[in-house]
């Protein structure tokens, strides 16, 4: 499915990490921070972001469609570089 946010909103997609433990255990989701986000893509009023860019976001906030998290582009707090 294509998703084109309108007006300030972003699409974005988790990045699930992964780390094993000494002993080979796999844990899935890294540990327990704050999730990592990428964006998948932009509204026509956004200009903070752009697609690829790694972000964080204040939790609790925006719309689950299927497997994106869509939020305006205020909540979010870090851009990784």
């Amino acid at each position: 499915m294509d998703i084109r946010p309108l007006k300030n909103k972003v699409a974005l997609k988790e990045f699930v990490t992964e780390s094993t433990t000494s002993s080979g255990l796999v844990l899935m989701g890294g540990t327990g921070s704050t999730p990592e986000f990428g964006v998948v893509a932009v509204g026509p009023l956004v200009d903070c972001v752009k697609v690829g860019d790694r972000v964080y976001i204040e939790m609790g906030k925006g719309t689950i469609i299927d497997d994106m998290l869509i939020v305006e582009d205020k909540f979010i707090t870090v851009v990784l570089e």
